[in-house]
């Protein structure tokens, strides 16, 4: 029993919210929430970079003579298509505890529990959705990982992050020395605004490590929150559930990470319906998705030493 379920609204839930639906798969995730959103990309679109080198000369003499140059370059964001397809025979709760909440009589077809079914599926395609912005990766096999590039895949390849004392290493189980040492390696001109990201999992042996070192000044809601500061700072300490079970930390200005989708157009959908040929409820939710870092050499990622294959670390 569901207090206050009025089953008799529930043939319009989804088709006046669909549009808002659609929004909270894409933009509902922890990390969606961070990274700025790059609207518009529906296979591939280009990020237009502009980095300048000044030249100071002397001013105490005549003439004009240039120097220095603003250097133009592009790193593609590619939003590959995915979808969500799924169908449910009501039939199948007949003769069960739920029998009740099945409506059979012509024009009065719902799915049992829609409202709670349709935010369990938000739910569930947003943890997947996080784990793409951060872990996806073409050439996996893992049926949720392939569609498409992360973070992670971006920092690491040949041309992500190609400063070596950005490209850390650490020991499982010594969080805090880990972040400590992230927070070393961050560029200058990054770490005003800096974030420190990680999974939910090592952020709650973070939090420990502070309290075993009686920072229980810096500790005190952070478990529970999934963020902090970095003691004696305002460097964000985050945790998203991307990176749960990766052991791998990321540090940069958010504003350099990249989120791409479509939402201009008609790609991204949520529709929920039954189907009166199929006499049976069908899910469609589709949407592009990729993800792109600006300026990796601007952005710091520690790994666990065993996962990255240096022992020495």
């Amino acid at each position: 029993y569901i207090m206050g379920f009025n089953k008799e609204a529930l043939p319009l839930y989804v088709e006046q919210n669909s549009n808002k639906l659609i929004r909270d798969v894409i933009l509902g995730s922890d990390t969606a929430k961070e990274f700025t959103l790059q609207t518009g990309v529906k296979t591939q679109t280009a990020l237009n970079l502009v980095s300048t080198n000044i030249v100071f000369q002397d001013g105490s003499t005549c003439g004009f003579n240039a120097e220095g140059e603003s250097v133009l370059s592009q790193r593609t964001i590619t939003a590959n298509p995915i979808k969500v397809n799924m169908t449910w025979c009501d039939k199948d709760l007949m003769n069960t505890a739920l029998q009740h909440d099945v409506r059979v009589a012509a024009g009065q077809k719902t799915l049992p529990f829609e409202a709670e079914f349709v935010g369990d599926v938000i739910a569930n395609v947003n943890n997947a959705y996080d784990r793409m912005l951060w872990m996806g990766d073409t050439d996996s096999e893992d049926d949720v990982l392939k569609w498409t590039d992360g973070i992670v895949k971006h920092l690491t390849a040949e041309d992500g992050i190609t400063v070596v004392a950005q490209k850390l290493t650490h020991t499982e189980g010594n969080y805090k020395e880990a972040v400590d040492n992230v927070i070393k390696a961050i560029p200058s001109a990054v770490i005003k605004n800096a974030t420190v990201y990680m999974g939910w999992d090592f952020y709650r042996g973070y939090i420990m490590d502070l309290q075993a070192a009686n920072l229980y000044h810096n500790a005190g809601d952070g478990l529970t929150a999934g963020e902090t500061f970095y003691q004696g700072s305002t460097i964000r300490i985050k945790a998203v559930s991307g990176l749960d079970g990766t052991g791998i930390i990321v540090a940069g200005d958010k504003r350099n990470f990249f989120h791409g989708v479509d939402m201009l157009g008609d790609q991204e959908k949520f529709d929920l319906w039954y189907s009166k040929d199929n006499r049976e409820f069908r899910l469609a939710v589709e949407f592009n998705l990729g993800s792109q870092v600006a300026y990796p050499n601007k952005v710091v990622i520690s790994q666990n030493a065993n996962e990255s294959g240096n022992e020495n670390a």
